[in-house]
């Protein structure tokens, strides 16, 4: 539910009155997640963020008069005699010097004959003459020589200082980064990453080893952290709390992040202390659930400081689906980079591979709770054609919700289909989410 005036007023804190269509609620994250603050950052550090503002070329290129082609800086009329001079001496007449290209010339260079241009004679005392070749003839001639200006190109020619290399709202990747390290920059304006907490709640929670004692493992904290950081965000490590309402509110109000993800305590009811604790502290409600299945139980408020809490319920599977419908657009909007997938991941990994916009189901797939909800399948996706199908397409078969906490599936999965109300039967054509969250580039 939208709430533009409640302050936690029972219905909006603590019952799902109102949950939000899917796409909706997308749209929501998406749009209530703004651009984060401009920072100057390090190279070392800038890897992954978005340009703030385009990156320039900090001088022009080239800086000085520069050689065209790789040849001899030559000055006055030939035959010239071959020295090596420091950068900062000129030549005087007669004279000719061996430069590389786009090496920066000595002063007084009339023009840059070509390696191919010239011949080298070698006297007794070890003086190297250089003497041009005719244009016609292909011969040495003494009186040979390039027109002015030739073989040089001048300052600023390629691009003058200020000339955009690499427009704002990119994504610094290696390449950018060795581009502004080449251009001599030590650091580049990009929009802060987000640094988002996770707060997993529960004192009957294992964080190591099976099972045991009528308690079970926590499946969350290291696995939101993980699908936070590969979108882009600074994912702190994880802290865990008891369901203790004070320790909950001092939790929330020393989280030093952007966004806060806590995990658990989402489902309606007044014993239910993150909604109290929220009521109490008169935070802004965005979203109270959403039509879907799993994860119909997943918020998202404003905190009354600005920053973001996403809420998850508790059940492994349910908070995958609410990270995987939720995070992704939240992620994108204080990034300012675009929902879509990339091109091709920068890590190579496996999680963030590309998978279709759409793909069409081969068999039927669970039923939802609720006719109106959407329902998120993980799904593995093949290309084998058959009959009646155009070469190429894509199919998605439903893995099956099995082994500890039902996770099986999700592990094993190339993808998610979002199957919309009234749609899941074999032939079915439906949407497609990378396992981040994210559609397809367009």
């Amino acid at each position: 539910m939208i709430d533009d005036g409640a302050q936690g007023g029972d219905a909006g804190a603590l019952g799902l009155e109102g949950l939000l269509e899917w796409t909706h609620a997308r749209y929501v994250a998406r749009t209530t997640a703004t651009p984060l603050r401009t920072t100057a950052a390090r190279l070392d550090e800038a890897h992954g963020a978005i340009l703030a503002k385009a990156l320039t070329s900090p001088y022009d290129e080239p800086f000085a008069d520069a050689a065209a082609h790789d040849g001899y800086a030559v000055c006055g009329e030939g035959p010239w005699q071959v020295v090596d001079l420091a950068h900062d001496v000129a030549l005087s007449q007669h004279f000719a010097m061996r430069v590389r290209t786009l090496q920066v010339l000595p002063g007084h260079t009339d023009a840059v004959l070509a390696r191919g241009r010239g011949v080298v004679d070698v006297r007794d005392d070890g003086t190297e003459v250089l003497t041009a070749r005719d244009p016609l003839t292909d011969l040495p001639e003494r009186y040979a020589r390039p027109e002015l200006g030739t073989g040089i190109v001048r300052q600023g020619q390629i691009r003058s200082a200020g000339t955009e290399l690499i427009p704002a709202h990119s994504i610094v990747t290696p390449g950018v980064l060795a581009l502004a390290a080449a251009a001599g920059l030590d650091t580049v304006d990009v929009i802060a990453p987000p640094a988002v907490g996770t707060l997993v709640l529960g004192s009957t929670l294992l964080t190591n080893g099976p099972p045991r004692d009528g308690r079970v493992r926590d499946a969350l904290g290291w696995t939101i952290p993980a699908l936070l950081g590969s979108l882009g965000a600074r994912a702190n490590p994880p802290l865990r709390a008891p369901d203790t309402h004070d320790l909950l509110l001092a939790e929330i109000d020393d989280a030093s992040v952007d966004m806060l993800v806590v995990t658990g305590s989402t489902s309606p009811g007044g014993d239910n202390i993150l909604r109290t604790a929220l009521r109490d502290i008169g935070a802004h409600w965005l979203i109270d659930g959403i039509s879907m299945t799993p994860g119909a139980q997943t918020l998202l408020v404003r905190l009354p400081d600005g920053r973001l809490l996403l809420g998850l319920p508790g059940d492994p599977v349910a908070a995958l689906a609410g990270l995987i419908t939720l995070a992704a657009p939240l992620i994108a909007g204080l990034r300012g980079a675009a929902l879509s997938a990339p091109n091709e991941s920068a890590a190579g990994d496996d999680s963030t591979r590309l998978v279709p916009s759409r793909a069409i189901l081969t068999a039927a797939t669970p039923a939802p709770d609720y006719d109106d909800d959407t329902t998120l399948v993980p799904v593995r996706l093949s290309a084998t054609d058959l009959p009646a199908h155009s070469a190429g397409d894509t199919f998605a078969t439903a893995l099956p919700a099995d082994g500890p906490a039902r996770l099986n599936g999700w592990a094993s999965a190339d993808a998610v289909a979002v199957i919309p109300p009234g749609a899941g039967q074999a032939g079915d054509t439906v949407p497609v989410l990378d396992l981040l969250g994210r559609p397809a580039s367009t």
